[in-house]
């Protein structure tokens, strides 16, 4: 969805926002974590680039930077099957070029976004041929957003997804880690709070579900530092249409539809593991 009128005014609804997602975030991990004996935990923080695109005439473009803070947990051990969490809080405000949803009147404005991430996953460990360790990953998440168009339009995205790829690790001989594959949306939800902006009803959209890369590439510096770049992304194509009856204008009837969307980021971070 596209409506764009005015500047958001988000300061306490984002801290409210913030803390709930924070205190999931912290149970979540919290839930993995019954001992620090024989496992990894890090923390890590980053500045990332968001780029948000939707198909749609006028073109919906969005990009800006976001700020994120992480949590992760890796059981420590040499070979075989391991656990993991990723978690991830982030937030920020994004530059906006697209147009009113009634009339198509071009807009420039901005974008507040927050979300949290939350995931679960395998990894099935082999040592390296010339030091490190070799992983294949498989991964089942939750992320979740809010992308706050105006003062009066919001959407919240919650999107159930799985993982799978290969990622390196390190040892003494080797500093330098990496990870590639692929993500697939396996339930996709959007709550456009029609009944919010001149509808009667509101109706639930579905983003159709495609499959998206991801990769990184990390330098650690230390046994406890490590520099990564990465990318993430996530891609949909055109939801199911909907109907609702507008009522603010005297529309009636109107076909609503979220267009093919593609969300890519792209990020560097800083982690700490904790000794």
């Amino acid at each position: 969805m596209t409506m764009q009128q005015d500047e958001p005014h988000l300061q306490n609804q984002k801290a409210r926002i913030t803390s709930k997602a924070l205190l999931a975030l912290i149970l979540s991990g919290a839930v993995l974590f019954p001992s620090r004996a024989s496992a990894e935990v890090t923390l890590s923080a980053g500045i990332e680039y968001l780029n948000w695109d939707e198909s749609t005439t006028p073109e919906v473009s969005e990009s800006g930077p976001l700020y994120a803070l992480g949590l992760a947990y890796t059981q420590d051990r040499d070979r075989g099957l391991l656990l993991a969490y990723r978690g991830k809080f982030w937030l920020g405000k994004v530059d906006y070029d697209g147009a009113t949803l009634f009339g198509g009147t071009p807009v420039q404005s901005q974008t507040g976004y927050i979300g949290a991430n939350n995931e679960l996953q395998a990894h099935w460990r082999k040592q390296g041929a010339r030091g490190g360790n070799i992983d294949g990953v498989l991964g089942a998440g939750v992320d979740l957003w809010r992308r706050t168009l105006s003062s009066i339009q919001r959407e919240d995205y919650a999107i159930g997804y799985v993982r799978l790829g290969i990622e390196s690790g390190t040892d003494e001989s080797s500093r330098w880690t990496a990870s590639v594959g692929f993500k697939y949306p396996v339930w996709t939800y959007e709550n456009a709070h029609f009944d919010e902006i001149g509808f009667d009803s509101n109706p639930i959209l579905h983003p159709a579900k495609e499959i998206s890369p991801y990769g990184s590439l990390g330098y650690r510096f230390t046994s406890t530092l490590q520099i990564v770049g990465y990318y993430e992304s996530f891609r949909f194509g055109r939801s199911p249409t909907v109907q609702a009856n507008e009522l603010a204008m005297g529309l009636g009837p109107t076909n609503l539809v979220q267009p093919a969307t593609t969300m890519a980021i792209f990020g560097v971070r800083v982690e700490y593991l904790l000794p």
